[in-house]
């Protein structure tokens, strides 16, 4: 899976504009369903998803992490949230796509891929997994967790597309590169896990 995102995340990142018709049509769709009272909760939500509000987030859960004594935890929350930060950044500032000229919360950066689709991905889905490794042998909390994981997703996802922040095109490239991240860092904690480098690696308490 792993690398099926990644593939994928290129391949789209190459042919990106060959979608600039769709990412148009799509921009101009959502002034039509535009409220105030939309409009505002849509704001709250991009600053509750920020990037710089889920570092801040990561670093205080971090911090709990180590206190608690579940260091790869937090090593790898850190790691995950660090790693993602930077590589959208350097995304970002090699592809240099602009945003939309009518969004509704002004940014300056660059549009490609969407920071908060990545950021969001990475962010849940580690909660998410932590979940998993929590209540391993309850399926009812596996199918909720990861539920309530998709439904975020979908709700920050559109957030952008709604407040014209970003094209579709950047959307769906965030959340390519974010599952492919996020995919990556489970698969080397999962790995160093199994070769034993990690001395103890105790479940996260109830």
């Amino acid at each position: 899976m792993c690398i099926i995102f990644f593939v994928l995340f290129i391949f789209f990142s190459i042919f990106r504009t060959s979608f600039n018709s769709i990412d148009v049509a799509v921009n101009l769709w959502p002034a039509t369903i535009h409220t105030d009272v939309a409009i505002f909760i849509a704001k709250i939500i991009s600053f509750v998803f920020d990037t710089i509000a889920l570092a801040v987030a990561s670093l205080v859960i971090t911090v709990f992490l180590f206190i608690k004594n579940h260091k790869t935890h937090s090593l790898l929350l850190l790691t995950g949230i660090g790693g993602n930060a930077l590589f959208v950044a350097i995304i970002k500032s090699l592809t240099q796509v602009t945003r939309p000229a009518n969004q509704l919360l002004y940014s300056s950066s660059f549009s490609y891929p969407s920071g908060h689709s990545t950021g969001v991905i990475v962010f849940i889905g580690l909660i998410t997994y932590f979940v998993w490794l929590n209540w391993n042998n309850s399926q009812r909390v596996k199918i909720l967790s990861s539920a309530i994981f998709g439904l975020i997703i979908l709700f920050v996802s559109f957030n952008r597309i709604y407040l014209n922040v970003h094209w579709l095109s950047d959307v769906v490239g965030g959340c390519l590169f974010g599952a492919f991240w996020l995919s990556f860092c489970i698969l080397i904690y999962e790995q160093l896990n199994l070769d034993g480098k990690f001395k103890s690696n105790r479940q996260l308490s109830r």
